[in-house]
């Protein structure tokens, strides 16, 4: 590690040369961390019953913040405000990205948390998955009177945190404190520091949310406790000073970062130190001080310090921590994300078009998509979003605990700059909950952990007889409804199997036969949990990893109007009663909800219209689309090189692709070969330069016998989620005066918004609804900078 000697520079401190050796050995003993973040892009914050929540997930390297290049498994979880897990979805992230959504129809009310984990970040504790809460709410209920109860002031508490982790008598110290209620919010008080005597050293009162800070010089031997006046019955008692030590006063600048350490000023000696600099478990300089007097400050160039939370640490000449405290160095440069909207104010059911373009440095780019979110602002429980990309991979993912409004820290206001918020959060849930200490100290998860990606189908076979574990025995994984084959295994010497890595969507019946070493089935087949979850999680837990929001006090009104003009013109919740109407003709159900199969990159989708019924058979229809495959014998090519065929995720023989006819087929994928596609042990396929998808229209659902049956097992297997396309009505001449209601509290929602030549255009049409709306819009460049952009309009009547 290199010394800082020029860029660092100490007032009232003369250079001289000294032995670091210990520090160094101790700097290189600490490992290199591995770690990743996850990130979830939620459309807004309050939802009716009925509603989809719309979800975009980011999964990035923890110390970069660049996307993960690879594929990897992330679990996403609505649970209750009892802690019961009332859905969950897999998602494969593609390149560090992945969208879902979960419903609501059949769900109560209450206060829900949306939790993400990958199987790495397990290993690391609650604090280092992603929480957000978000409410559903019958905004019926809402509009009924309630008593609100009478607080208690016994549910309401005062922290008194010492910058720097301790007290020093006789040193000037700086002492952050916070003040919440019964639910954990910051409230507003004022009051007195007293002694011993009951004489009144210093007084103090809120600044922030419930926090604030005020200066005190403890005595030695003497107690310090505090009153506060809006709760006179109450005392709370100070640390106690400590006869030794060394505070730290922290004041930042545009160009440079001031430190002010302190001592006893009765001790008559003048201790030596390191003061060192780390961000994320990385040492980023030290240097070792002798002071000279009793208060000394440190200035240290602003520029050392990477955007984020870091961490300054005083350690004594045997590397033991005499104080601490993190920082936020923030660039102070406005969203990378420019949104600039075309009209506003808005008219009802006119369109939107909004035009994004980034402000990014020389050499970077967005090489990914990017996230949009446009929302009634009465759906969030502020009116603005709590929580945004920027706030969570900066503060919440590297603290632990509960952050109020951590958006809000970045935005200045009447009182307030960002930097005087950031830096009494630092002071007050910085002290002591960095998450990158727990990082350093636990073990680094094995790379199995890491490279965790597609379903892994696990058990043992055992003999029927003896119930022994069987060694050697052969097991096959096949398609329930057809002669299929996906893989083939052997059982190790302890009985167990593995087919690992296969990916499938929804649900899949699938079939495990297994055979003894002389042929025979006299086994038993014990399949394990496909992928391990609670299903009911600690509240402590939930809780003190996302802050509970509130309800906007404009959202029952606003929903309820909703319903109410819903109900009016459908009376019979989602039906229009119609006279007598005659059936000339039945529609064909469609086997999917949008126009493509499992493969949404495909080149080329094929949907099957009735008049492609003059094709007898499947491969007759492809050889006339598809002017490259030629059928040879037994081989099928496309452009000269072998195809996979797939009939509704399961791989398909050539032979057996010429016996299936036209009229039971609704869709077919054709995925050309390129870089970075899947792999064989990830979808369970033999490699091919391309592959072909063909879907039924109504996909077999055999009648399965869970009966005991030897050598034989049949589950039912739920695979990765598939996401639905959020749906965006557009208006013409023709359909805009229609008397149907369009209240929609999300007007647009976008997971894969692509910029083109450096730009993207946003276009939808507002909603009846007469509100203000706020524009969101999130993603990652290529080198790691956190893309944001906000900004809203108004829709008036038409």
């Amino acid at each position: 590690m290199k010394k800082l000697t020029t860029a660092l520079f100490f007032i009232s401190f003369f250079f001289y040369q000294l032995s670091a050796q210990d520090i160094e050995s101790w700097i290189s003993s600490k490992k290199p961390l591995l770690f990743e973040k996850l990130y979830v892009h939620v459309d807004r914050e309050l939802y009716a019953p009925g509603d989809k929540i719309w979800m975009k997930v980011y999964q990035v390297n923890g110390i970069t913040h660049q996307l993960n290049s690879n594929f990897r498994n992330v679990y996403v979880q609505l649970i209750s405000e009892e802690g019961k897990v009332v859905q969950d979805i897999y998602l494969l992230t593609i390149k560090g990205i992945a969208d879902g959504e979960f419903s609501t129809d059949s769900l109560p009310k209450g206060l829900y948390t949306i939790r993400a984990y990958t199987k790495y970040l397990e290993n690391y504790g609650e604090s280092a998955l992603f929480h957000k809460k978000i409410w559903i709410v019958n905004p019926a209920g809402l509009m009924e009177p309630s008593l609100s109860a009478a607080k208690d002031e016994r549910d309401m508490d005062v922290s008194f945190l010492p910058e720097g982790g301790n007290l020093v008598a006789n040193a000037l110290n700086s002492v952050a404190f916070k003040a919440i209620d019964e639910k954990g919010k910051g409230i507003y008080v004022s009051g007195n520091v007293l002694d011993d005597d009951g004489d009144t050293i210093t007084s103090f009162n809120v600044s922030y949310k419930g926090m604030g800070k005020f200066n005190l010089m403890p005595e030695e031997g003497l107690n310090y406790y505090a009153t506060i006046d809006q709760f006179p019955g109450r005392k709370f008692t100070l640390p106690k000073a400590l006869p030794n030590g060394l505070c730290i006063n922290y004041e930042p600048g545009e160009e440079s970062l001031m430190f002010e350490i302190s001592t006893n000023m009765k001790l008559g000696t003048f201790p030596e130190f390191y003061l060192l600099a780390s961000h994320k478990g990385v040492v980023l300089f030290y240097k070792k001080v002798e002071m000279t007097e009793y208060v000394q400050a440190v200035k240290v160039m602003r520029n050392l310090f990477p955007t984020g939370i870091s961490k300054i640490t005083l350690l004594d000449l045997q590397v033991n921590p005499l104080a601490e405290r993190l920082i936020f160095v923030d660039d102070e440069k406005a969203d990378l994300l420019q949104l600039h909207v075309n009209k506003e104010p808005t008219g009802a059911r006119s369109e939107v078009n909004i035009d994004v373009a980034p402000v990014l440095e020389p050499g970077d780019s967005i090489t990914s998509s990017l996230s949009v979110s446009v929302v009634n602002k009465n759906y969030l429980s502020s009116g603005e979003y709590q929580q945004n990309i920027k706030s969570y991979l900066l503060i919440d993912s590297d603290l632990k605990g509960v952050i109020e409004s951590p958006a809000d820290l970045f935005v200045k206001d009447e009182f307030h700059s960002p930097a005087e918020k950031l830096d009494l959060l630092m002071m007050v849930h910085g002290w002591r909950t960095y998450l990158w200490d727990d990082v350093e100290k636990r073990k680094a998860p094995s790379l199995d952990d890491w490279n965790d990606a597609g379903i892994n189908i696990r058990g043992w076979v055992k003999r029927i007889l003896w119930k022994q574990p069987l060694p050697g025995a052969e097991v096959s994984l096949d398609y329930v409804s057809k002669n299929f084959q996906i893989d083939q295994t052997t059982t190790n010497s302890a009985g167990r199997f593995s087919f690992n890595s296969v990916y499938f969507i929804d649900s899949l019946n699938i079939m495990l036969n297994a055979k003894t070493k002389n042929g025979t089935k006299n086994t038993e087949i014990l399949l394990d949990q496909i992928m391990p979850k609670d299903s009911v999680l600690p509240l402590k837990l939930l809780n003190w990893n996302s802050f509970n929001i509130d309800l906007n006090p404009n959202f029952a009104r606003e929903d309820y109007f909703r319903r109410m003009r819903e109900l009016e013109f459908n009376p019979g919740k989602g039906t229009i009663l119609l006279d007598e109407v005659e059936i000339i003709e039945e529609r064909r159900r469609k086997a999917f909800s949008r126009s493509f199969g499992e493969y949404p990159w495909a080149d080329k989708t094929f949907l099957i219209k009735p008049a492609d019924m003059k094709f007898r058979y499947v491969i007759d229809y492809l050889q006339y689309n598809l002017p490259s495959m030629v059928v040879s014998g037994d081989f099928v090519t496309v452009a000269n090189k072998p195809v996979t065929f797939m009939l509704d995720g399961v791989e398909l023989d050539d032979y057996d692709l010429r016996t299936i006819r036209m009229e039971e087929i609704d869709l077919i994928d054709y995925v050309r070969p390129r870089l970075g596609a899947f792999s064989k042990t990830l979808i369970g396929i033999t490699v091919s330069p391309s592959i072909i998808a063909i879907y039924q229209k109504t996909p077999f659902k055999p009648v399965i016998d869970y009966t005991f049956s030897k050598g034989r097992l049949r589950p039912e297997l739920k695979g990765f989620h598939r996401p639905t396309a959020f749906y965006s009505p557009k208006y013409t001449p023709e359909n805009i005066n229609s008397p149907r209601p369009d209240l929609r509290p999300t007007l647009f929602w976008e997971p894969n918004l692509k910029l083109e030549n450096g730009k993207a255009n946003i276009g939808f049409f507002a909603s009846d609804a007469v509100a203000d709306y706020v524009i969101v819009v999130e993603g990652i460049t290529k080198k790691g900078n956190i893309c944001y952009g906000t900004t809203g309009f108004s829709v008036d009547k038409k």
